[in-house]
């Protein structure tokens, strides 16, 4: 399978999960209004609903600049690299139904505790796929693009791995306040949305992304 074509199916699955969280905006109804006397407190009744979807998508918009910028240093794809990529994306359109959840139960007690539980563990097993992805990929220096140096990917092991123990902890975190935690998610969202990888040849980095936008054209002809 061309590498194109992988970021073409990925692409497309980020799309469907991105768009499937706004299914879950909920107008209030009629009732709801009277009973909240007026429509402003009505609306402001469903926060946690519209917290878990700004929560998801900035979390699946950052998942997203982060695969194609991961990519951007892949030549070429193995039997391996599917099946990591492939289970990236199972958790990915896992998001949605974990946010519905968390909509639905947040401010309910220990059902919202255990509903950003859940979604923390959709996270945690997010990124360990992202982890064993980049170890693959580092460890096969003929998948790398010619503008990575082996070296430096090895070392940015680490940074995939940092996601594990942060998700893990917020698993736990979520026993003892489930908004908080939700906001824990945004936040690291938020962090991931800086340059995490680093791994151009010293000289490169520059031309490294003129390059692959010629890859892409050239494929395309």
């Amino acid at each position: 399978m061309s590498k194109n074509r992988l970021e073409a199916f990925s692409d497309g699955v980020f799309a469907v999960a991105i768009t499937i969280l706004a299914l879950d905006l909920r107008v209030p109804s009629s009732d709801e209004v009277t009973a909240h006397h007026g429509l402003w407190r009505a609306i402001l009744s469903h926060w946690p609903t519209y917290a878990a979807y700004a929560t998801s998508f900035v979390v699946i918009g950052i998942i997203w600049i982060s695969h194609n910028g991961v990519f951007r240093n892949i030549k070429s794809i193995d039997r391996a690299l599917l099946f990591f990529n492939l289970f990236l994306l199972m958790f990915v359109v896992a998001i949605p139904f974990a946010t519905a959840l968390v909509a639905d139960y947040l401010n309910k007690g220990h059902a919202g505790n255990v509903a950003v539980a859940l979604y923390s563990a959709v996270m945690l097993a997010h990124a360990a796929t992202w982890t064993g992805l980049w170890w693959w990929v580092s460890g096969h220096p003929e998948l790398l693009a010619e503008h990575v140096d082996p070296v430096l990917a090895r070392k940015a092991r680490w940074r995939f791995g940092m996601g594990t123990p942060v998700y893990a902890g917020a698993v736990v975190v979520s026993f003892v306040s489930a908004p908080l935690t939700l906001l824990g998610h945004f936040i690291v969202a938020i962090v991931y949305s800086f340059e995490q990888l680093r791994v151009d040849r010293p000289g490169v980095a520059g031309s490294a992304e003129v390059a692959a936008e010629e890859g892409e054209l050239l494929d395309s002809e």
